[in-house]
């Protein structure tokens, strides 16, 4: 909960600093491994955005709702062909008490869209230019995008100060808390910002953040009053603090989804009825309870309900638990004595006892399943690089845009390891980019019934999020995005 500050409030802060015994605005969070880079030029990985997001801003920022609000740039504008772009930057300060300039702006963006400097320049490749303006900068892109304005919201989209160093280690930027301290591998500590832009300030004057890798230490640590939250908990342990005085735990979507992915371009799974037995043939809810411990959301799309408004909820007939249709469709295929491998990847439980679930019940149809279960280096390169399976089960992460996260069933997608080629889908994916409103809704309303039934692979749970904290903890907001809101906790 954001609060102005009042002179208690300023007392309350100078008597953490004098060393008194105002513990209430200090909060422990423990997640389980250190961020990469702080630059946001070199970080590609998720427990860094998870930590920056309250350090670092963009022009633009996400909401809980996946949708897109003003950070830096009070407002923005777009020209009528939907290419130029311009923001208008409102009065803040950098956390080493420097303005944010257009020159800050322009030198940010540049460096994220330079393939020399950034290693996630392709996201921005729509960008033709970036134009410094008298209090606003105006960018040009080469086409209409209508994922563009959800990728400023990305870390690589932070604006800092033009002549930083040594960003990777130091991060400056204007966000609500400022990085005071990084021990590797034990502990982050974050210090608020008391000059935000909003001229509003957190709660908790201090948060660390303790590395814990270990699930079962966290909870300890958290039954110990050692930490406070627990951002995302597996759900393995969930019985460990379910119920325990003084715990709650908030549940929401993750924005990921898990599905059984298949080599579409792999005799007989290149059979698109081989491929609707399997589909049928799967009780998921059996799985949701099984893997998940009744956890979670079941899917029947490429999205989860976690992106809101582009979600199809209306696919669910489409492929139903219908194991007596399955054996037919086999039969029909004259496949019904069909063996085939099953991959999983060893360090992620949840895929590994989904994976033991769905071989049971496809047995039930006579199949034969052989369960290789690999590490995630091998799956990687195996099933993801080299496209070398018959079936494999994985979680693909959320993005704020659906773009990004329809694009890779594309057919020349380098993310597309299903092997799944429909033209139409093409043709859809190429018009979202460049419709909005209701029409980008309907496009991707289409794109997503068109995977549901030629099935790229089987769609099972978007898995919980669960965030575990003490009972008087309150403000937690959950994103479809992976970051953890540390400005809207109070207590």
């Amino acid at each position: 909960m954001w609060k102005r500050m009042s002179l208690p409030a300023v007392f309350l802060v100078i008597l953490f600093a004098l060393g008194g015994t105002v513990t209430a605005q200090v909060l422990n969070v423990a997640i389980p491994q250190d961020p990469d880079s702080f630059d946001p030029t070199r970080t590609v990985a998720a427990a860094t955005s998870e930590v920056a997001f309250n350090i670092y801003e963009g022009l633009v920022k996400a909401t809980p709702h996946g949708e897109v609000e003003p950070a830096l740039a009070s407002r923005w504008t777009v020209d009528e062909n939907g290419t130029r772009y311009t923001f208008y930057l409102r009065e803040a300060v950098f956390h080493d008490g420097s303005p944010v300039t257009v020159h800050d702006v322009v030198n940010s963006l540049n460096r994220a869209r330079d393939p020399e400097l950034a290693a996630r320049a392709g996201e921005l490749s729509m960008i033709k230019a970036v134009t410094g303006l008298e209090g606003a900068v105006q960018i040009d892109l080469h086409e209409p995008n209508g994922a563009f304005i959800y990728l400023l919201t990305e870390v690589y989209a932070s604006i800092y100060p033009a002549g930083a160093e040594d960003l990777s280690r130091h991060p400056v930027g204007t966000g609500p808390y400022y990085l005071a301290d990084w021990r590797p591998n034990q502990q982050l500590t974050l210090r608020r910002f008391d000059q935000h832009w909003s001229g509003q300030q957190p709660f908790f004057a201090q948060v660390n953040f303790l590395i814990i890798p270990d699930e079962n230490s966290m909870v300890l640590n958290l039954k110990a009053g050692r930490v406070q939250l627990i951002p995302r908990l597996e759900v393995s342990v969930l019985h460990q603090v379910q119920n325990s005085p003084g715990i709650k735990v908030q549940a929401s979507p993750m924005n990921l989804v898990q599905l059984f992915a298949i080599n579409n371009a792999r005799p007989p799974f290149n059979d698109l009825r081989v491929r609707r037995a399997l589909a049928l043939g799967l009780n998921r809810e059996e799985i949701l309870l099984g893997a998940a411990w009744g956890e979670g959301v079941l899917l029947d799309s490429a999205l989860s309900p976690a992106m809101g408004g582009f979600y199809h909820d209306q696919l669910s007939e489409i492929n139903p638990y219908d194991p007596q249709r399955a054996k037919e469709l086999l039969r029909e295929a004259g496949q019904e004595n069909l063996r085939f491998t099953l991959t999983l990847p060893a360090n992620y439980p949840l895929h590994v006892q989904a994976g033991e679930l769905a071989a049971q019940q496809w047995e039930q149809l006579g199949l034969k399943v052989d369960l290789q279960i690999v590490e995630w280096g091998t799956w990687l390169e195996r099933v993801y690089s080299q496209r070398d399976y018959d079936v494999s089960i994985i979680g693909l992460a959320g993005r704020l845009d659906p773009h990004a996260i329809l694009v890779r069933y594309t057919t020349d997608s380098s993310r597309n390891f299903f092997n799944f080629s429909n033209s139409r889908y093409d043709e859809l994916i190429e018009l979202g980019l460049r419709a909005d409103g209701e029409e980008r809704r309907a496009i991707y309303l289409e794109a997503q019934e068109i995977l549901a039934r030629e099935l790229p692979g089987i769609f099972i749970m978007d898995p919980p999020q669960l965030a575990v904290m003490s009972a008087e903890i309150q403000g937690w907001r959950s994103y479809p995005i992976y970051v953890v809101d540390l400005a809207s906790l109070y207590q």
